[in-house]
C-alpha cells in the first residue's frame, strides 16, 4: 500500500458492487518480526500468500492465536471527526427507503485514511461505530524507497515507517488495528 494514494484503497475495499472484500488479521510470525498476517481472500486477485506488509498498534488487543476475518468496508475518511457516517464509505450499497445508502452491516473491518490525528483517535471513532478491526491505510512514501518517491511525483516523503503508538488515551481500545502499507 505505501505510496498509493487514498483512492486506491477504494479498490481494495470495494471488490464487485454488490459483494465486499474480505480480510483476515490472523496470529502468525513473519520474517521481519510481525507477529501477524494480513491477507485479503475476497477478491481473490488481492490474495498474497504471505499477507500484506504492515505493522501492529502498540494498543488495543490483537488477535493472539486466532484471527478475525470480516468483510471490509473503506470509511472514505480519516476518521478524525468522532462523528462516523456509516452510511458513506465503499463498496456502493442499497439504499433504504429515504434514499440514504445502507449503513455498514456489523461486524466489519473498517479501511481508513492516515489523516491527520492519532492512530488512537481514529481507531477509537472506528471502534464506537461498530468495528471489529481497523485497517489503516498509509498513503505516504519512504524517502529511502525512490522507486515510490518518483512513481508517485511526492514531494513529502516520510524518513522511517510509522509506529502506531499509544497516545497515552489507548486504555479504552479493544479491538485490533493495522497499518497496512
Amino acid at each position: 500500500m505505501r505510496g498509493v494514494t487514498s483512492r486506491a484503497a477504494v479498490v481494495i475495499a470495494a471488490g464487485a458492487a454488490s459483494s465486499c472484500s474480505q480480510i483476515q488479521l490472523a496470529s502468525a510470525a513473519t520474517p521481519d518480526n510481525v507477529s501477524s498476517r494480513l491477507q485479503i481472500h475476497v477478491p481473490q486477485s488481492l490474495f498474497k500468500a504471505d499477507g500484506y506488509d504492515h505493522r501492529e498498534a502498540l494498543f488495543g488487543v490483537p488477535p493472539y492465536g486466532g484471527s478475525i476475518a470480516q468483510n471490509v468496508y473503506y470509511a472514505d475518511s480519516d476518521l478524525c471527526d468522532p462523528t462516523v457516517d456509516t452510511r458513506k464509505g465503499y463498496p456502493i450499497r442499497a439504499k433504504d427507503k429515504d434514499g440514504k445508502m445502507e449503513p455498514w452491516p456489523s461486524p466489519y473491518i473498517l479501511m481508513v485514511d492516515r489523516g491527520d490525528c492519532s492512530f488512537v483517535q481514529k481507531v477509537r471513532n472506528a471502534q464506537r461505530s461498530g468495528a471489529a478491526g481497523v485497517v489503516i491505510a498509509d498513503n505516504t512514501c519512504l524517502c529511502s524507497d525512490t522507486d515510490c518517491v518518483s512513481a508517485n511525483g511526492e514531494d513529502v516523503c516520510q524518513t522511517a515507517e510509522p509506529i502506531m503508538a499509544d497516545d497515552g488515551s489507548g486504555s479504552d481500545i479493544s479491538i485490533p488495528s493495522f497499518l497496512m502499507f
